[in-house]
C-alpha cells in the first residue's frame, strides 16, 4: 500500500553538515536541494538562470557584490535573478530549500 511520506524539514536539515547540498528529490534534470546554513565566509556564486530560495527556519541572509542585502525570514522565499552576483551573507543562519536547475 503506497502510503505519504513525511519530512521534517528544519530539524533535517540542520542535521546537515553546514553550506553542504543535500538532495531531497531529482525532478527531471533539476534536483530540489536542502542546505544547512550557518554564520561564516560564503563565496560570491552566479547562475544561468533565476534562483529561488525558501526559508524553513531562521534567516536567510544574502548580499551582493555591491553589499546590498536581501533578507528572508521563516516561510518567505527570495528570487535572485540571472546573471546576479551573490552569496550567502556571514550572517546567515537558516535552512533552506532551493531547486537546483540543470538541463
Amino acid at each position: 500500500m503506497l502510503e505519504f511520506i513525511l519530512h521534517a524539514l528544519p530539524a533535517q536539515g540542520r542535521r546537515q553538515v553546514p553550506d553542504t547540498d543535500h538532495v531531497l528529490a531529482q525532478i527531471n534534470a533539476s534536483q530540489l536541494l536542502l542546505i544547512n546554513l550557518v554564520p561564516g565566509e560564503y563565496a560570491f556564486e552566479v547562475h544561468p538562470r533565476a534562483e529561488y530560495l525558501l526559508c524553513l527556519t531562521g534567516t536567510l541572509v544574502l548580499e551582493d557584490e555591491h553589499g546590498r542585502q536581501a533578507a528572508a525570514r521563516e516561510g518567505e522565499m527570495v528570487e535572485i535573478p540571472p546573471g546576479l552576483r551573490h552569496r550567502f551573507a556571514p550572517t546567515a543562519d537558516a535552512v533552506i530549500v532551493t531547486v537546483a536547475q540543470g538541463g
